[in-house]
């Protein structure tokens, strides 16, 4: 998945053009990775000029269903927490989404549908009513608005964003700055993550290693493709684990009180029910992992202990040490 640190990196690109640091895949990318040196000019060395992958162009076109969609996934929800904390909208990247897309579109990269531009952005709405969900954790896009592009790209093909390739071909060597090549999934043993993609990160496509998967097993640990863990295997987080198993912390040692605790993949029932423990680090479905216990994000007005508990934020007035879930306009 995309970490904070590569959309930060991203976003900065965006709006400054500076590099950011782009790490090695290794000899198999090369040729994906390769580009031609820009020529030296009169008043500095060559490279100094550094362009995204997806150039400005003041004179190209946008493109309607591009602008539709990042308005709503971007616009939409700045424009209703302003109107919740009465302030102005703070900054967006809408028109970098919009940019960025149209020229997806443009070029033949990405197909999109305006019907389901329209769910998403009708769902998103409607995830987004009220005000107890302003604080420092938003919700962020429906189901409806995963998977809306489809790429056009053949196997081989130069791309700019995983989005771009056909089928579950991912854009192998992409970066910031740099093109890469649709490709198959890397085989067991092969470096992995360590690029960013603009595109995805801009139209926020949560599932894009579901659609688009690095790694053949689909696990991409500690940067190698690897086998899931197997049952009683070592683990850190569910994820590293094989399907229908949880990483769980389990007592090693022959005695109670000098027992160590690791953790390993084990088959257990993953929790269904509201305040039952969560040791795996996940719940069913309508639940999350809060504080080791599965539970919902409570709606405004109830009692609550810390922000963790609600949609939006916990509310505390004069004395009162019990908080109430309400919007938090002060933090975010």
């Amino acid at each position: 998945m995309m970490t904070l640190t590569r959309t930060v990196c991203v976003l900065g690109l965006s709006f400054s053009l500076l590099a950011c640091p782009k790490k090695t895949d290794g000899a198999s990318d090369a040729a994906a990775d390769a580009a031609p040196a820009p020529a030296a000019d009169a008043g500095g060395a060559a490279g100094d000029d550094v362009e995204s992958v997806y150039p400005l162009d003041p004179n190209a076109p946008i493109e309607p269903l591009a602008q539709k969609l990042c308005a709503g996934l971007s616009e939409m929800p700045e424009k209703k927490r302003a109107a919740c904390c009465s302030t102005t909208p703070g900054i967006v990247v809408a028109p970098e989404c919009t940019r960025v897309l149209s020229a997806a579109l443009r070029h033949k990269a990405v197909e999109l549908s305006e019907a389901s531009v329209d769910r998403c952005v009708a769902a998103f709405d409607k995830t987004l009513e009220g005000c107890d969900w302003v604080g420092p954790f938003p919700p962020g896009p429906p189901p409806e608005c995963q998977g809306l592009l489809k790429g056009l790209l053949a196997e081989g093909a130069k791309c700019r964003s995983s989005l771009e390739c056909a089928g579950s071909l991912r854009c192998r060597g992409v970066g910031p700055t740099t093109a890469g090549k649709c490709s198959p999934a890397r085989a067991v043993g092969e470096l992995c993550g360590g690029t960013t993609d603009t595109l995805a990160t801009y139209v926020r496509q949560n599932d894009l290693d579901t659609q688009h998967p690095e790694c053949v097993t689909g696990h991409c640990i500690k940067h190698r493709c690897a086998m899931p863990v197997l049952a009683d295997g070592a683990c850190q987080v569910t994820l590293d684990c094989a399907a229908g198993l949880q990483c769980l912390p389990v007592a090693v040692g022959a005695k109670k009180k000098s027992a160590a605790i690791e953790r390993k993949c084990l088959a257990r029932p993953i929790p269904t029910k509201p305040g039952e423990a969560c040791p795996g680090g996940i719940c069913g479905e309508g639940l999350q992992c809060i504080m080791n216990k599965c539970a919902s994000r409570k709606a405004g007005g109830e009692e609550c202990a810390n922000d963790f508990e609600c949609r939006g934020g916990c509310v505390r007035t004069g004395t009162d040490p019990k908080g109430r879930c309400g919007p938090r306009c002060d933090i975010r």
